[in-house]
């Protein structure tokens, strides 16, 4: 990966112009400001990024995610809330889980980004919502969030797969992890062998926060924050696994813990609108791999020698370069399969995966993965939950 320390922007298009073919921890928004009444209502004029990206001229051509199911892993979405209104949200949890108010605040905020009819970035789209378990908000889960493998269900594999096998094609995570265990690992190997795109927050810490995000895995979107202004936020976190980077807000939310309407900064703010940017290409461009998907997202970052850095990753996403810029004019390869520093999982890897011989005991609630390798064993493994077809992979019958 050719890495530069340029983060200076190129000019952004308008939607108008049609191109030539070419362990879970906090939640990550930074401080309130002091709140508005909670019975205002809150609309696009509200949040700068709708503004910045034009999203009125997306909406007059029709880019409304239609067709495309995006999957959140966050806090509870308070489905009744009026920016919700007609938005198409399916509560898919795997456990119960008592959440806190400040979870649900920031489930609704995210969620709210995404597909509000009145400031998503997708209108249109699907979403697809799964509960996590965060201690440091005071989320309690109950003991059917552990299976009879010990596998706990709010944890990051265990959901990611929930929403691969759900049919999501598009997934993002505004949260934090620590996680090195090898179930995320193959969770993610699966999103890249089957061509479903993760997003994920780089962290508010204004630190080097690669190994706190779920961006230090290869293939994973991690997004940075830049402000309306287009400079890089203070708050924001960076690191090798940085690809892009978005508007941090200000966001204006419902703090359901006061009861009151304020605004929150942050790269959850961020990772959300890269991932509906996603699906509004998705949407123009049916015919794309998810690759090419992210070979436009890298090409079109507005790093004006379109080299990486580590505090805006490719540059900031231009969301109106990719739906003008055709995606199936480029290679049909994941840009992200090797961030460098020895990302994982590695293409070997992802391989592997693809061809059934991982360990299925290392496999977490996925639905799609057969294991098609040598070691009988693995038929009276009682961690074994996979379906099992002995010396099937296609390794071992390549010409």
């Amino acid at each position: 990966m050719v890495k530069t320390m340029s983060a200076t922007r190129r000019p952004r298009r308008s939607y108008g112009v049609v191109a030539s073919a070419v362990a879970l921890s906090a939640v990550s928004l930074v401080g309130p400001t002091p709140p508005a009444h909670a019975a205002d209502p809150i609309t696009a004029a509200d949040q700068p990024y709708f503004t910045y990206y034009h999203l009125d001229q997306a909406r007059a051509k029709g880019y409304t995610g239609t067709g495309v199911t995006i999957a959140m892993i966050d806090g509870p979405v308070e489905t009744t809330a009026l920016e919700l209104a007609g938005a198409s949200i399916q509560n898919k949890g795997t456990c119960s889980i008592n959440s806190s108010l400040a979870s649900k605040s920031h489930g609704t905020s995210v969620a709210s980004i995404l597909v509000s009819r009145n400031y998503g970035v997708a209108p249109d789209a699907t979403l697809l919502t799964y509960l996590t378990g965060s201690k440091q908000d005071g989320d309690q889960p109950s003991s059917d969030c552990v299976d009879n493998t010990k596998h706990i269900k709010y944890g990051y594999a265990w959901l990611l797969n929930s929403a691969m096998n759900d049919g999501a094609q598009i997934i993002n995570l505004s949260s934090s992890s620590t996680s090195q265990e090898n179930e995320l690992k193959w969770a993610i190997a699966r999103s890249m062998a089957q061509g479903i795109i993760i997003t994920a927050s780089a962290g508010n810490e204004a630190t080097d926060g690669n190994a706190t995000s779920l961006s230090q895995w290869s293939g994973v979107v991690g997004v940075s924050a830049i402000g309306i202004d287009d400079s890089r936020q203070d708050y924001s976190s960076w690191g090798q696994g940085v690809t892009t980077a978005a508007v941090g807000g200000p966001l204006v939310v419902h703090d359901y813990s006061s009861g009151q309407i304020t605004q929150v900064s942050g790269t959850s703010v961020s990772a959300p609108i890269v991932a509906e940017t996603l699906a509004l290409a998705r949407q123009k461009w049916p015919n794309a791999t998810s690759n090419q998907l992210l070979q436009l997202l890298v090409k079109t970052g507005l790093n004006p020698d379109h080299g990486w850095n580590q505090y805006t990753g490719y540059g900031a996403i231009d969301p109106a370069a990719m739906v003008n810029t055709d995606p199936t004019q480029f290679p049909d390869e994941n840009p992200l399969a090797d961030k460098g520093g020895g990302s994982s999982p590695t293409p070997a890897e992802v391989q592997q995966y693809a061809d059934g011989v991982v360990d299925p005991t290392e496999i977490v609630n996925d639905k799609s993965y057969t294991y098609r390798g040598l070691d009988e064993s693995k038929l009276t493994e009682p961690m074994n939950t996979s379906m099992t077809h002995l010396g099937t992979s296609p390794r071992y019958h390549a010409k």
